[in-house]
């Protein structure tokens, strides 16, 4: 009796050795095979940075990057689900899990490479500076800038250039202007509607000419200064801290690839800006 009684606990505890094995075996260990295990990607945009990424008059995300996202959900054969932090944290990595991309118009550079991983990009785009409208004729140039307060989004390639530290990867600087003031808001559309709701202030907007062109269209009492002053290659980022996620980068940099070539970024590029910016100038 002692021998079988031990055989019936021996037993119960071996299968339950293996039961928790093959749940483990069953269990995607890797950030791709979680999403698709959850049939959820999520992926963090911005609710106002029109054209890029905006809420529409039917309260829905809408806009270049949006769609992107979408496209990138469908391709990967899961549901989109967007959320919304501040950029500062998006850029500065270790999400902690709380989403799995960034589709938001990112520039590579060589500080974010430190924290992120990055897909090739999906598009390519000018930084613009434009003036407030009223004084076109004294900032005619954009060394004009030097000693005029310039807004631009808080964490950005922009912010960078102005400081003077800007370095990028693949695209170089056109011109390095120097003196300017700088005030940061959340994002440089933020910049543009503060002069359109009649900010005195504020002198001056550097961001992508996507931002700029918008601003004009929408009524904002601006004009563009001179040539644009450097490119960016925009990319989807990964969170370089989270496990096992080099799955998920080669998935998402295959599908650029392939929107690359089946037309569909260059649709979408028409469709929101007009003109075709998936290729390299």
């Amino acid at each position: 009796m002692k021998g079988f009684a031990r055989r019936l606990t021996v037993v119960p505890t071996l299968f339950l050795a293996f039961s928790l094995a093959l749940s483990a075996c069953q269990r995607p260990q890797d950030l791709l095979g979680q999403i698709k295990s959850k049939g959820v990607v999520r992926v963090s945009t911005d609710p106002n940075y029109a054209p890029q990424s905006f809420v529409n008059a039917g309260g829905e995300f809408d806009g270049f990057d949006v769609d992107t996202a979408k496209e990138i959900a469908r391709r990967l054969g899961v549901k989109l689900r967007l959320v919304t932090p501040e950029w500062d944290a998006i850029v500065a990595g270790n999400w902690r899990g709380q989403w799995d991309l960034s589709v938001g118009s990112m520039t590579i550079t060589p500080e974010r490479q430190q924290f992120l991983l990055f897909s090739p990009p999906y598009y390519y785009t000018p930084a613009q500076f434009a003036a407030r409208a009223d004084l076109a004729n004294a900032i005619p140039t954009v060394d004009d800038f030097s000693g005029r307060l310039v807004c631009t989004g808080v964490e950005t390639t922009y912010e960078k250039y102005l400081k003077g530290s800007l370095t990028l990867v693949g695209e170089s600087i056109q011109k390095q202007i120097s003196g300017a003031k700088i005030i940061t808001l959340s994002t440089e559309a933020e910049c543009v509607q503060a002069m359109q709701a009649g900010n005195k202030d504020i002198e001056g907007v550097l961001s992508a000419i996507t931002v700029i062109d918008d601003g004009i269209k929408s009524g904002a009492p601006i004009v563009k200064v001179g040539k644009p002053v450097f490119y960016e290659a925009l990319a989807v980022a990964v969170d370089k801290s989270a496990p096992n996620s080099e799955g998920l980068v080669a998935a998402v940099s295959k599908i650029i690839e392939d929107m690359h070539k089946d037309g569909t970024l260059t649709k979408l590029s028409i469709k929101w800006y007009g003109v075709d910016l998936t290729i390299k100038r």
